[in-house]
């Protein structure tokens, strides 16, 4: 089940790099024009974590290769917050289909929703099989 956020965007872009910050702004704001909202373009931890509190940004890009960043201390503080959320750790160091990302959604539900949002079905082995022997 996707998200709903509120149109356009909110984007929040983490990165002490120009060249990343800039960029990534750029080509965000071309191929999504009004539908995306860039509120910020910080270098910081603690900007970071000022921005994501006064701002509550719908979503927030973290240069994962920036040595400046301290990535355990942006999640620390995104893991502690309630407000619906996704974060995204991008790396440009190619992988093996070119740049990556891991992707965090904070999002609060129902134990009875957990199947629908994790999107599985979960089905009882026959018996004797998938068990260790």
């Amino acid at each position: 089940m996707p998200v709903k956020f509120n149109s356009p965007l909110r984007v929040l872009i983490a990165s002490s790099h120009p060249l990343f910050g800039g960029g990534l702004r750029s080509l965000l704001e071309s191929r999504w024009g009004e539908k995306i909202k860039i509120i910020g373009l910080v270098s910081s931890v603690n900007q970071t974590i000022h921005t994501l509190t006064n701002l509550k940004p719908d979503l927030i890009i973290v240069d994962y290769d920036d040595d400046h960043l301290n990535r355990d201390e942006i999640l620390g503080q995104f893991i502690k917050g309630e407000q619906e959320i996704r974060l995204v750790l991008l790396s440009l160091k190619d992988g093996k289909e070119g740049a990556e990302a891991i992707v965090y959604n904070r999002k609060t539900l129902s134990a009875s929703k957990i199947e629908d949002w994790l999107d599985i079905d979960l089905i009882t082995p026959e018996p004797g099989r998938g068990e260790n022997p």
